[in-house]
């Protein structure tokens, strides 16, 4: 009888072997929704990140005390570089800090305004170059710089002719987009929108250019 009352106080390698299949479908389940978490953080910052970026160049158009223009250094650029966040912040229209990161202590305002991918790869690898700005893990740094497209006319519409992302007719004085974690502009032939990227305007409400 002692024998017997021993044997049902342990457990059969049966039920050890599916309680360990249990743990481990939980444990991938609990990874997976962790790694979830952790793209939706990065594309949620990158929008932050455009939206800080659309703020800044709107806010410095409407300023009196610049007259309501554009600087060449802007209309040249097409994307947040150092030039022009220099003039933003000068302007007091961005904050330099928000590209800083006190973790390394490295600038990265020699690249300007990089996206949520970009400080990622320059943080991994903060002695980065301009001369060497491809990371350890193939990340070139130019290609995470906030991209943006002006109205040049002031017409209230940036349009195909000033470089609007494929072409279209969107009723704005700026638009600002992240190239998302691949770093290129999206360009999928039949959608009218940036595909993975992150942008400043309601893609659902725009006319295309005839």
């Amino acid at each position: 009888m002692k024998l017997e009352k021993n044997r049902k106080k342990g457990f059969t390698l049966i039920e050890m072997l599916v309680i360990i299949g249990i743990i481990g479908i939980l444990s991938g389940a609990l990874i997976t929704s962790m790694s979830h978490l952790k793209v939706t953080a990065k594309r949620a910052r990158a929008q932050a990140a455009v939206s800080d970026a659309y703020t800044a160049l709107n806010m410095f158009l409407q300023d009196p005390d610049v007259g309501g223009e554009w600087l060449p250094s802007m209309i040249t650029a097409l994307e947040m570089d150092e030039a022009v966040c220099k003039a933003l912040a000068e302007a007091h229209k961005l904050d330099l800090s928000i590209a800083e990161d006190s973790a390394n202590s490295t600038s990265l305002d020699r690249f300007g305004f990089l996206d949520e991918w970009g400080r990622a790869a320059l943080k991994r690898n903060p002695s980065i170059t301009e001369a060497t700005q491809k990371g350890f893990d193939g990340i070139n740094i130019e290609d995470h710089r906030i991209q943006f497209r002006l109205d040049l006319n002031l017409d209230g519409y940036v349009d195909g002719s000033e470089g609007s992302p494929k072409g279209l007719k969107i009723r704005s004085n700026v638009l600002v987009w992240s190239r998302g974690p691949d770093g290129k502009d999206d360009s999928e032939s039949s959608i009218r929108y940036p595909y993975d990227d992150l942008i400043s305007w309601d893609h659902g409400k725009v006319k295309a250019e005839n």
